[in-house]
């Protein structure tokens, strides 16, 4: 059996997950959930998710490249309202947000002066 070999891949593939999953389990007897370096992966995790929405939002690529920007932003604007409003219901803002994206980029093409 070679390492090449796809049953040889798999089966190291799997002792490699279930191994680092039992590590896990293990370990996570013994971690503090509030200790300082929680926090401190709680706010990286933060700071991606924001980085990632920023790039989705001004440096779009793919489908999402052809819509305008003022569509984006109203999105986010509408789905951000609805979320302090209506007590931080994330599936609620979800949902307002991309609506309020269609309807504004569907919108948008239709109206004198909108995008081509």
């Amino acid at each position: 059996m070679s390492v090449t070999d796809p049953v040889s891949v798999l089966v190291l593939a799997l002792l490699g997950t279930f191994l680092l999953r039992a590590f896990g389990v293990v370990g996570a007897g013994r971690l503090k959930e509030d200790s300082p370096l929680f926090r401190w992966i709680g706010c990286v995790a933060f700071a991606i998710a924001a980085g990632l929405m920023a790039k989705i939002l001004f440096i779009p690529s793919g489908a999402l490249a052809e819509a305008a920007i003022s569509s984006r932003l109203g999105g986010v604007a509408i789905g951000l309202l609805i979320f302090f409003v209506f007590g931080r219901r994330i599936l609620w803002s979800l949902g307002a947000g991309l609506s309020a994206f269609l309807l504004i980029d569907i919108f948008s093409v239709h109206l004198p002066g909108g995008a081509a």
